[in-house]
């Protein structure tokens, strides 16, 4: 049954008072957030985060937050990351695709998380819609496509989020192994000659490409490859087959989410992570180029892919692939 927005704003103010009777005194409140143009005050803690995206979830429960967590959503079939299982199997999922307004209303969320635009938009719920519930949000700063983004820009956020919810020494610990992952990757990679990669984002009649202002171009990047479309500004677009056959990539990264045309897909790895490689070898325009004709495809999908605390994983999962030699395998 759907709730009455006055009704919703009732109950959420009573969650409100109540968290903060728990939280009064806390240091680092009253905490502001500046978030894409979003100015956010924070009296307390959130009691009762949704996440609209798998990143965003990830990086919840790698702060160690899932008794905050009223729920997740946008899941689909994909599968989080192994080291969050058991935090993850605590916390309600939703929906398998975005949570809706409804949804959010019914476990009285005091907070929504998204990790790309699209969990905040017209045909859903902007965000403005939701402050007016009663509900504070925030988007992952690499959907406010604001220029080049990477682990600088990810270790910010990270902080940001943990200053929200008061566990900045959470955010810095996790910031910290990130980091020293990623200093004895590019320990290995030293010196080392740079692949061209073209990152393949569906399409067959024309291909989409992931572009310059994306974490996993940045990734890439990190994993000793550059992406062939990496200076092209902006997030995803259209590219050519043309324009790839002429770049001659050496590897490809085959990225997929768990959702096509707004539905969620049964298989994502096989029906789109096997099949957009199907559609890659198949087209004879880029028959040619090192990457189609050594099959040399490496999957990743948007629980790596998307900007979190899988990041790191990604990048020594694509610098096995690129470079293994140097990374011992």
């Amino acid at each position: 049954m759907i709730r009455s927005r006055g009704f919703s704003a009732f109950v959420l103010a009573g969650i409100f008072l109540a968290s903060t009777s728990v939280f009064a005194g806390e240091p680092g409140f009253p905490h502001t957030d500046e978030n894409c143009g979003v100015t956010t005050v924070y009296e307390v803690p959130p009691a009762r985060a949704v996440t609209l995206s798998n990143n965003a979830t990830e990086l919840m429960l790698a702060l160690g937050l899932e008794d905050r967590m009223a729920g997740t959503s946008y899941m689909a079939n994909l599968k989080i990351s192994p080291q969050y299982e058991e935090a993850y199997k605590k916390v309600p999922v939703l929906s398998p695709l975005v949570a809706t307004t409804e949804q959010l209303i019914e476990v009285e969320a005091d907070f929504v998380y998204a990790g790309y635009p699209d969990g905040f938009s017209e045909s859903r719920h902007t965000r403005d819609q939701l402050h007016d519930l009663g509900m504070k949000t925030r988007l992952n700063t690499e959907g406010c496509n604001l220029g080049r983004f990477g682990f600088d820009e990810l270790y910010a956020e990270i902080r940001s989020v943990a200053a929200i919810f008061g566990v900045r020494e959470r955010g810095e610990a996790l910031i910290a192994d990130m980091e020293m992952r990623l200093a004895a990757v590019a320990e290995q990679l030293e010196d080392v000659e740079v692949t061209p990669v073209f990152i393949f984002n569906g399409g067959e009649a024309a291909p989409r490409a992931v572009l310059g202002n994306t974490m996993l171009s940045h990734v890439v990047s990190r994993a000793g490859g550059e992406n062939i479309f990496g200076d092209v500004a902006n997030r995803y677009g259209q590219v050519s087959w043309e324009q790839i056959a002429e770049r001659m990539p050496e590897y490809i990264v085959v990225y997929y989410s768990g959702t096509a045309g707004g539905q969620v897909v049964g298989d994502p790895a096989g029906e789109l992570g096997e099949g957009r490689i199907e559609i890659l070898k198949a087209n004879p325009t880029i028959r040619e180029v090192p990457g189609i004709a050594r099959e040399r495809f490496v999957t990743i999908d948007s629980v790596w892919g998307q900007p979190g605390p899988s990041s790191i994983d990604a990048v020594e999962k694509l610098a096995r692939a690129f470079h293994p030699d140097r990374m011992g395998h």
